[in-house]
């Protein structure tokens, strides 16, 4: 940090300490509040490319089980969650959308702004998941725009809870333990899914 001076900008939370000490080379500036979908790159389109391919994952996994005749398909857990987020993240939002949306925030400069803000695919993906959500037949189900952007969805809380109280909130909480466990597999077993699996992609 010798030698260089740095402006570290926050986003309007309550949980965001204003009053930080020792600070000598960086500065601290704080966003005006209710201003994030303006000038913050994820919240203008980012967050929302990212729940797009996240929830065309999580319906395809329910469209495959309801396919292999899972007992209830439409129940995931925290590793399921994790493995539709990395591949959206990675595979799907694509360096072109990062680009655009710093570029239409203008904070990236030199460029000119690209006209197309959404990934080319973008209304195909929309296609794409509303129809998965009309095969599995909910009942009045929600628009697919105000699931992508539910109302209230990034609403900031007004009271901040510290961990002990957030640990002891889930401690007194009547939650049934859903632990999964699983069979042992012989090697055998994991060679013959792995050729099964490798022959489905070929």
């Amino acid at each position: 940090m010798h030698g260089r001076r740095v402006l570290l900008m926050v986003d309007y939370c309550p949980s965001h300490n204003r009053n930080i000490e020792g600070l000598k080379n960086v500065e601290l500036f704080f966003l005006p509040p209710n201003r994030t979908s303006k000038i913050q790159p994820c919240d203008t389109g980012i967050i929302s490319s990212f729940k797009m391919y996240y929830r065309k994952r999580f319906y395809r996994r329910i469209l495959e089980g309801y396919e292999v005749g899972q007992t209830d398909p439409t129940k995931i857990n925290v590793l399921d969650a994790i493995n539709f987020a990395i591949p959206a993240w990675r595979t799907n939002v694509m360096q072109e959308t990062l680009e655009n949306y710093f570029r239409h925030c203008e904070i990236r400069s030199g460029d000119a702004i690209s006209e197309n803000l959404n990934e080319p695919t973008y209304e195909n993906v929309i296609h794409e998941l509303e129809v998965m959500i009309n095969d599995i037949g909910y009942h009045n189900k929600m628009d697919v725009n105000n699931m992508l952007d539910y109302p209230g969805e990034s609403d900031t809380c007004s009271e901040i809870q510290s961990l002990e109280e957030i640990v002891d909130t889930i401690g007194k909480s009547d939650v049934d333990d859903d632990t999964i466990s699983f069979e042992p597999v012989t090697r055998k077993e994991t060679l013959i899914g792995s050729r099964i699996l490798h022959n489905f992609i070929v």
